[in-house]
């Protein structure tokens, strides 16, 4: 069975349970630098802090990657927008990925009256996406949209001396089928093992070497099928072409649904 929960619900019962289990938490606060010799320093402006390890786990644009150098050219291709609505009467319990002329929706419901929508194109086709958005679920003027940028990213290592990096921070991965979160609550898992082991005495090369190598696995296998919704989407005419394949052997599209339906966990942002 599948829950679905906003994700600001979501971050915030997370971020309880680490201060329950003794995390210190900083709201509110910006990484304006961060350098290593022995160990790191990372400074926020009001504060600075010294660490062994750093877990950087702050999204596609992280500026734990930034600073560390880490952070590879951004392909400004595409920009996705996100909001709530008003979930439509008839919406049912569902999830749906709509191809459209200018690029692609994603809809799913949040709770018993919200619908989380997202559309996605290039810069030039989001003014008509957002107009056949307003028409087809009746959206307000004042629709509140937020913006998503980049969808698409080269990948980052996961392990490097003293730092590794999880969920978004390593590796994007555009979310057609709402897999982001189980990549990052699973890599944070990955990375929080590796950090127990090398504090029992583990030696620190061979366990990063072990997270990177697990890191790996997680994405093997189920990232080509984010591939090829992606050329569905990025390329109208293969969109079609798999449609129409898809209405004359029904089992291609049933064995896609069972792969990207599989016991995970998906966004709900």
């Amino acid at each position: 069975a599948e829950v679905a929960v906003k994700r600001s619900l979501f971050d915030h019962a997370v971020m309880q349970r680490a201060a329950e289990l003794g995390a210190e938490i900083r709201e509110n606060v910006t990484v304006t630098s961060l350098s290593r010799t022995d160990e790191w320093r990372l400074a926020t402006g009001g504060e600075e802090f010294r660490a062994r390890f750093v877990v950087a786990a702050d999204g596609r644009n992280s500026t734990v990657a930034r600073f560390a150098g880490l952070l590879p050219n951004i392909r400004h291709e595409r920009v996705a927008l996100q909001g709530h609505v008003r979930l439509p009467r008839d919406f049912g319990n569902r999830v749906v990925l709509q191809l459209l002329p200018e690029g692609y929706s994603g809809q799913a419901p949040v709770n018993a009256s919200e619908l989380n929508l997202c559309l996605v194109g290039t810069a030039s086709t989001l003014p008509r996406l957002r107009e056949w958005a307003a028409k087809r679920f009746a959206l307000p003027s004042n629709q509140a949209w937020r913006t998503i940028t980049p969808l698409a990213r080269s990948p980052i290592s996961p392990a490097h001396p003293g730092l590794l990096l999880v969920g978004d921070a390593a590796r994007v991965v555009e979310p057609f089928t709402g897999e982001g979160i189980y990549y990052a609550l699973r890599s944070g898992e990955l990375a929080a093992e590796t950090l127990i082991q090398i504090a029992r005495g583990g030696d620190e090369p061979a366990q990063c070497r072990a997270y990177a190598v697990a890191h790996a696995a997680m994405y093997r296998g189920r990232l080509w099928i984010n591939q090829l919704a992606r050329a569905a989407v990025v390329s109208p005419r293969f969109g079609s072409a798999l449609v129409q394949l898809g209405r004359f052997q029904p089992a291609i599209l049933r064995a896609l649904t069972r792969a990207i339906t599989s016991a995970q966990p998906r966004d709900t942002l």
